[in-house]
C-alpha cells in the first residue's frame, strides 16, 4: 500500500524516457552502419540522410561527403531510374526492383540488385526513400549460358513430350497397355483398366496378364489361356505386328470382343525391347454390324419384293446389287447371271435395247448430281420407264441406282383410254357447240319473236292510224277550198250588205266574225300541219319495222338511222336527270345498200340505246339542274354536253374513217359514238358474251349487243368492233359489205 501511494517524479521520469530513445538512435544508426547489405535512406529530394559502411564502400565515397548531396551526384545511373524513383515517392507504385550495372573504382563492370521502397513520417507522409542494393553472382559467358539455355530447351522439349505422349495415352479411347520384352506389364492407361477392371500393380501378380486372353467356352484352362498370350509374344518379338479379333476377359471373368493389335516396341539399335498392346472393344460395333447386317436382309427382301427391276452399279460400273425382277424384265439367261461377270451381263442388257438416252451406257455420260427419266423400247417390242439417281457418298460419286418397270400393258391401256377420251371430246364439243347454237338460236328467237310482235304492232298501229289520217288528210284540201269560198261569200254579203237585219249584226258580234276569218284559215292550216307530222310518224315506223319486205333489199341507210332516232326522240329530251341528249350527223354520201334492213334497224336501235343509258348514267353522276334567274339550267364542272354522234362512210381502196379497218372489198362503215365514262376494262372482252349486261336486274336482259354482233358478223358477213376511253367515251363500228 505504501509503495502505492508513493509521489512519481516527473523529472526522473522524463530522463529515463529520453536515455531510452538516444540509445534507441544509436542502436538503429550502428544498425545501418554495420548492417552487411548496402543501404542507404533519402529524403524527398532524393538528398542523403543516411548511409550504411557497405554502401559507402561499394561507390567508394566516405559517407560524410555523402550526406546531403543528391544520389546523381554520387550515381550518375540513378538518372536512368529516375522516373521510376519519383513514382515511389508519388506512391503511385509502393515498391521498385531492378538491376543496374555499376562500375565502381575504374574496375570491371558488376550487376547490382536495388530493391527501393518508400518511408514515412509520423503523421502517414512520405518522408523519402530507403533503396537497398546487394551484388549479383559473376556472369557466366555467352557460350556456357548458350549451352545451358540448350540444354535446359532440351529438357524442356523431352518433358513435354513425354507429358504429351502421357495425356494422349491417358485420353485415348483404346485400351492400351506396355510390356517389356518378357511380357510383364510396365504401363496401362486408364481406359485399359476400366476395361478389363484391372490395376497395373494387379497385372504385373502372376498369370494376371494371361487370363486376360479368353478361350473357347469347353477349353478354359491356364494352360489355353498361356499358349495364347505365348503365340502373341512370339509373333511380336521377332518384330512382326499382330493383330485380329478375339475375346478378352475381365477382372470378373466375363467376355469381352476385342479387336486386338500388338506392336513391338524397338530401341534406336532396332532391338525388339518391349510390346504395345492396343486393344479396341468391339461389342458395340458387333451389335451394329448385326442390325446392319439385318437391314440389309430387309432391303433385300424389299428389293425382291417391288415391282421394277433394281440395278444398282459402283463408281466404275460394276453390279453392286440386281433383284430378280430385273433378270426377268430383261430375261437374262442363267449360263450368263450365274456366270457372274458384271460385264457380260451389261453387254446382253445393251444389246436388248432399241432406243434409249442413258440407259445404253448406263448413265456415263450422267455427272454425280443429274437424275434421269426415259422410256426405253427393247428388241421384243417392249416398253420400259426407266430412272436412274446418283449415289453421292461424302460428296463423292458412289455409284448409280437404276429402276427399270415394264409398263407395255400400261401404254396400251393409255392407248385405249385417250382414244376413249378423244371420242368423249369429240361428242362433248358438238353437244358444247349444239348448246351454244341452241342458246343463240333461243336468243336469236325470242329477240327475232319480241321485234316480230314489235314490227307486227308497229305496222298495225302505223296501218290504223295511216287510213284515218289520209282521209283526213286528203279532204284538208277540200276543206280549205271550201272555207275560202264560205269566206269570200261572207265578205261579199258584207261589202254589198254593210247593214243587215238586227238579228245577223247580233250574230256576228257574237261570233266576232272578223277574229273567226283570220283564225279559221289558221286553225286548217295546223291540222294540216299536224296530219302531215302523223304521217312522217306512221312512215317511220314503217321504214323501221318493214314488215312489209322480207329478204335483202337495196335501202337507203340515212332512212334506216333516221327513222330510229325518229322513235327514239322522246328519250333524247331533256329529263329531271339530265340535260337534253345532243345529236350530230356527218352523214357521207351513200349509195343505196343491199342488206337486211330491218335487222339493221335493230341494231341501230340497242347500239343507240346503250348510248343513251351511257349517257344518262354519267350525266346523273356528274350534274344537276339549277334555277338560274328564274329559268332551270344544267350544271356540270366540266361542262360537257351530252353527245351523240353518227357517222357514215363509204371505204374504198383500203382506207376508211376507222384505220382499224382494212378490208379488200368497198365497204360501208357506220360509226355511233358517245362521250359518256367509257366501258371499264375488265368489261371489255365479255361486251358480247351472250346475256351479259351491267345493268340493273329488270333493265336490260344482255341481248342487245349479241344480237348486233350475230345480225353484223353472221347475217351480213361484217365486223361489229368498239374503242372506248375512260372518262371520254364510247364508239361502236360497224363495217358491212356493199354487196353481201
Amino acid at each position: 500500500m505504501a509503495k502505492a501511494n508513493q509521489k512519481v517524479n516527473p523529472e526522473a521520469e522524463w530522463g529515463a524516457i529520453a536515455n531510452h530513445a538516444h540509445r534507441a538512435e544509436q542502436y538503429l544508426r550502428w544498425f545501418i552502419e554495420f548492417c552487411p547489405m548496402a543501404i542507404a535512406m533519402f529524403d524527398c529530394d532524393l538528398r542523403y540522410i543516411l548511409v550504411s559502411q557497405p554502401w559507402s564502400k561499394m561507390l567508394a565515397i566516405p559517407r560524410l561527403r555523402m550526406i546531403g548531396k543528391k544520389l546523381e551526384d554520387t550515381l550518375l545511373i540513378a538518372i536512368d531510374h529516375k522516373h521510376e524513383l519519383e513514382r515511389c515517392l508519388s506512391v503511385t507504385q509502393t515498391s521498385y526492383s531492378t538491376e543496374v550495372e555499376m562500375t565502381i573504382g575504374g574496375e570491371s563492370a558488376n550487376i547490382f540488385q536495388w530493391e527501393v521502397q518508400p518511408w514515412y513520417t509520423s503523421d502517414g507522409g512520405v518522408g523519402g526513400l530507403i533503396i537497398a542494393s546487394y551484388a549479383l553472382a559473376n556472369q557466366q559467358s555467352e557460350q556456357l549460358k548458350r549451352q545451358l539455355a540448350e540444354e535446359v530447351a532440351e529438357r524442356q522439349h523431352l518433358e513435354d513430350a513425354f507429358i504429351k505422349i502421357g495425356t494422349a495415352l491417358e485420353s485415348a479411347n483404346d485400351a492400351i497397355c506396355i510390356t517389356d520384352d518378357i511380357g510383364h506389364p510396365t504401363y496401362i492407361n486408364f481406359a485399359f483398366s476400366d476395361l478389363f477392371g484391372y490395376s497395373l500393380a494387379a497385372l504385373q501378380q502372376s498369370n494376371k496378364f494371361q487370363a486376360l486372353f479368353a478361350t473357347p467356352k469347353s477349353t478354359v484352362t491356364v494352360k489355353a489361356q498361356d499358349k495364347i498370350a505365348q503365340i502373341i509374344h512370339m509373333t511380336v518379338m521377332h518384330g512382326s505386328t499382330w493383330s485380329s479379333e478375339l475375346e478378352m476377359c475381365d477382372r470378373d471373368q466375363q467376355r469381352i470382343p476385342i479387336s486386338l493389335k500388338v506392336n513391338p516396341v524397338k530401341s534406336p539399335s532396332g532391338e525388339v525391347i518391349g510390346m504395345t498392346y492396343t486393344c479396341t472393344n468391339i461389342r458395340d460395333r458387333q451389335a451394329a454390324e448385326a442390325e446392319i447386317n439385318k437391314s440389309f436382309a430387309a432391303l433385300g427382301a424389299t428389293l425382291e419384293a417391288t415391282a421394277d427391276g433394281i440395278l444398282v452399279l459402283d463408281a466404275i460400273g460394276n453390279i453392286i446389287i440386281c433383284n430378280q425382277k430385273f433378270v426377268d424384265i430383261w430375261c437374262i439367261p442363267d449360263r450368263i447371271f450365274t456366270s457372274h461377270d458384271d460385264y457380260h451381263i451389261l453387254k446382253y442388257v445393251a444389246k436388248r435395247i432399241i432406243s434409249a438416252e442413258h440407259l445404253h451406257n448406263f448413265g456415263k455420260e450422267l455427272n454425280g448430281t443429274q437424275n434421269s427419266f426415259e422410256t426405253v423400247e427393247l428388241d421384243d417390242g417392249r416398253t420400259l420407264e426407266c430412272y436412274s439417281q446418283p449415289q453421292n457418298i461424302l460428296n463423292s460419286c458412289a455409284g448409280r441406282v437404276w429402276s427399270l418397270r415394264d409398263i407395255t400393258e400400261r401404254l396400251a391401256a393409255e392407248a385405249l383410254v385417250r382414244a376413249s377420251k378423244e371420242k368423249y371430246r369429240s361428242q362433248a364439243e358438238m353437244l358444247e357447240n349444239a348448246l351454244q347454237e341452241l342458246k343463240s338460236t333461243q336468243s336469236q328467237l325470242i329477240q327475232a319473236e319480241k321485234m316480230s310482235g314489235l314490227g307486227q304492232l308497229v305496222a298495225g298501229i302505223a296501218h290504223e292510224i295511216n287510213n284515218p289520217v289520209n282521209f283526213i288528210y286528203g279532204n284538208l284540201s277540200y276543206a280549205d277550198s271550201y272555207t275560202t269560198e264560205l269566206l269570200n261569200l261572207i265578205a261579199a254579203y258584207r261589202h254589198h250588205y254593210p247593214n243587215p237585219v238586227a238579228a245577223v249584226q247580233a250574230k256576228l258580234e257574237e261570233i266576232d266574225i272578223d277574229f273567226l276569218t283570220n283564225d279559221f284559215v289558221k286553225l286548217i292550216s295546223s291540222i294540216r300541219v299536224g296530219a302531215e307530222r302523223i304521217q312522217e310518224i306512221v312512215q317511220s315506223l314503217n321504214k323501221f319495222s318493214r314488215s312489209d319486205e322480207s329478204g335483202s333489199k337495196f335501202v337507203d341507210i340515212h332512212e334506216g338511222l333516221d327513222s330510229t332516232l325518229m322513235i327514239l326522240k322522246s328519250r333524247l329530251k331533256a329529263t329531271s336527270s339530265r340535260p337534253e341528249i345532243q345529236i350530230e350527223r356527218d352523214y357521207g354520201d351513200l349509195p343505196q345498200v343491199n342488206c337486211y334492213v330491218g335487222q339493221l334497224n335493230q341494231v341501230f336501235m340497242n347500239l343507240l340505246t346503250n348510248a343513251i343509258d351511257a349517257l344518262e348514267e354519267d350525266a346523273q353522276a356528274n350534274g344537276t339542274w339549277q334555277v338560274i334567274n328564274e329559268k332551270p339550267i344544267w350544271i356540270r364542272e366540266d361542262g360537257k354536253a351530252a353527245k351523240i354522234l353518227i357517222q357514215t362512210a363509204i371505204q374504198t381502196n383500203n382506207q376508211s374513217i376507222n384505220q382499224s379497218i382494212n378490208l379488200n372489198s368497198d365497204r360501208l362503215i357506220i360509226k355511233i359514238s358517245d362521250n359518256g365514262k367509257g366501258i371499264p376494262e375488265e368489261l371489255r372482252n365479255r361486251l358480247f358474251d351472250l346475256f351479259f349486261t351491267t345493268k340493273p336486274v329488270g333493265k336490260g336482259t344482255g341481248l342487245g349487243l349479241s344480237i348486233a354482233y350475230q345480225i353484223i358478223t353472221e347475217n351480213h358477213g361484217g365486223k361489229l368492233s368498239y374503242n372506248s376511253e375512260m372518262g371520254k367515251g364510247t364508239e361502236f363500228v360497224i363495217d358491212i359489205p356493199l354487196e353481201p
